[in-house]
């Protein structure tokens, strides 16, 4: 069966940072298939140290490129921050989901719940601790994080794509400059980027107007009042694209409500992987400290 994305993908984006894994002694396993769609499969690339053999939590990593960028993939990805967490006992996988052009939102949700099924279902086989799983993206896919952390147990979300009665729980989460207040975003957007609301009829299915209730749907702030996962976000000062007010106040509202949610503002820096080691080392620690303290 054809790639979900096929006809749609365009090979263009170079990584910043690239591994070579081989060279490094990290076990990859390219491109295996995590669930088949009525679009076609969708592919996980996953990373591991296979000399450690105690049971690893596992992180997803989700690529940005707001649901349409045509040159966005699972291959595009931090591998630098790849290798070391590997080195440090943690199994990734980097997911694709499907393009907007291929199939509205809230699949790309559906397909992240299945991802974490996948893999716990799997967890054997992978050497995975099934108790601690983690999400991670960027831009986009650090909007799915925020959703990540706030909605397990939502129906609409929940047992697409496979293994139904696995659970898609996740035990922490990490956006970097992701919409979390997807409305605020939303406002700021429409008012300033004549472009942006033509992406958004093709991410949603329709105009502002006809898709207000979806607009509540994929908005991390809407599901806020509750318990959840353990959620750090990361965002610049300088981003142009996403302003970290719509990140901060999430994190300062999930903390009303008993939740641990911290933010961490980069200065001056734009929208795109952070440069320096006390970020990534701040990053570090967090996965540390929920996923195996």
């Amino acid at each position: 069966m054809k790639d979900a994305n096929e006809g749609f993908f365009q090979r263009g984006f170079v990584n910043q940072n690239p591994v070579d894994f081989d060279l490094e002694g990290v076990t990859v396993i390219d491109g295996l298939i995590y669930t088949e769609t009525e679009d076609g499969i969708l592919r996980m690339d996953c990373f591991y140290d296979g000399q450690i053999k105690e049971k690893k939590p596992a992180i997803i990593w989700a690529h940005g490129g707001g649901f349409i960028e045509t040159h966005m993939s699972r291959k595009n990805r931090p591998e630098d921050r790849f290798l070391y967490l590997v080195k440090h006992g943690y199994f990734i996988a980097s997911i694709d989901y499907r393009l907007a052009q291929v199939r509205t939102f809230p699949c790309q949700m559906e397909e992240c719940k299945c991802a974490v099924r996948y893999l716990r279902a799997n967890a054997d086989k992978f050497g995975i601790d099934p108790d601690h799983i983690a999400f991670w993206g960027e831009s986009c896919g650090g909007q799915l994080a925020g959703l990540m952390s706030v909605s397990e147990g939502i129906p609409d979300f929940e047992d697409k794509g496979g293994y139904p009665g696995v659970s898609s729980e996740i035990q922490a989460a990490v956006a970097w400059y992701g919409a979390l207040d997807y409305q605020a975003f939303h406002d700021i957007r429409a008012a300033v980027d004549p472009e942006y609301l033509k992406a958004f009829e093709v991410i949603y299915g329709g105009t502002q107007e006809e898709k207000r209730d979806v607009i509540v749907k994929g908005n991390p702030m809407t599901y806020i009042e509750k318990k959840h996962c353990p959620f750090l976000s990361m965002c610049s000062n300088g981003d142009d694209r996403v302003p970290y007010t719509v990140n901060t106040e999430f994190c300062d509202r999930a903390k009303d409500y008993g939740n641990f949610a911290e933010y961490v503002i980069v200065p001056d820096q734009g929208h795109g992987y952070f440069e320096g080691e006390e970020y990534d080392r701040k990053m570090y620690e967090f996965f540390d400290r929920f996923l195996k303290e």
